[in-house]
């Protein structure tokens, strides 16, 4: 199989071009054209890559809550009538806000025409906390609705009772790290900026900065990780 110009490493782009461009100056045009184009393919392949993660840290909480509360749904013993009148109606919730960030993750940019992120959507309609976390994208009331029907569930000897919309997400100590590793990067231009030239606005910032980092070391596993300290908050 023949390989294109994307395809091929720049002494091959190079080789190709002298066989087929006599002219020095319109050959190095051609060459130009092909680097623009490789840095733009590679631009789109990273914003891509970008999107796709920011929506599953997202969706994955979502996903894994879901597949408890179907569990739960299923579970036979006392009290199952109230048990699946309240699982039914937290799964369907679930499954329309599953459904809308399906078509959420298709939604561009009017002015650039790039896919948005869950935070740009989130900010565009006010979601609570930047939208950092599935829970935050259901409205109050239909939370209340559904936490009245788990609270109608007389109480089981020997049973945990099930408390919906908890701001977790499955164990993951990655995203720990990333969100680690960035705040520390950050702490250390503005200190490197403040040793440069003092003000106190920069000082209130890298104090919030390091508070941020202490609750980052007090996350749990199974705690909602934001994309930025900014996420965190100190209630």
């Amino acid at each position: 199989m023949t390989k294109t110009y994307m395809q091929m490493k720049p002494n091959e782009i190079h080789n190709k071009l002298m066989k087929r461009i006599p002219q020095p100056e319109a050959r190095e045009l051609k060459k130009e054209q092909i680097a623009k184009a490789k840095q733009a393919q590679k631009i789109e392949r990273l914003s891509t890559f970008q999107h796709k993660r920011l929506w599953g840290e997202l969706l994955t909480p979502l996903k894994y809550e879901l597949s408890n509360a179907r569990v739960g749904a299923r579970w036979k013993g006392t009290f199952e009538l109230e048990r699946k009148r309240a699982f039914n109606a937290y799964i369907a919730l679930m499954e329309r806000l599953h459904n809308k960030f399906d078509a959420m993750q298709l939604v561009r940019d009017d002015d650039d025409g790039t896919l948005m992120t869950p935070s740009e959507i989130a900010r565009e309609m006010d979601i609570p906390n930047k939208g950092v976390h599935w829970t935050d994208w259901i409205p109050q009331s239909k939370k209340l609705e559904v936490a009245t029907l788990f609270e109608q569930i007389p109480h089981a000897p020997k049973t945990k009772r099930k408390v919906p919309f908890g701001r977790t997400q499955r164990p993951n100590t990655q995203l720990k790290e990333r969100l680690l590793k960035r705040t520390l990067k950050e702490l250390g231009n503005e200190e490197t900026e403040q040793a440069i030239e003092f003000t106190g606005v920069r000082a209130d910032r890298i104090k919030q900065i390091k508070d941020a980092l202490k609750r980052i070391e007090e996350l749990k596993p199974s705690d909602a990780v934001p994309h930025t300290w900014h996420g965190l908050s100190n209630d």
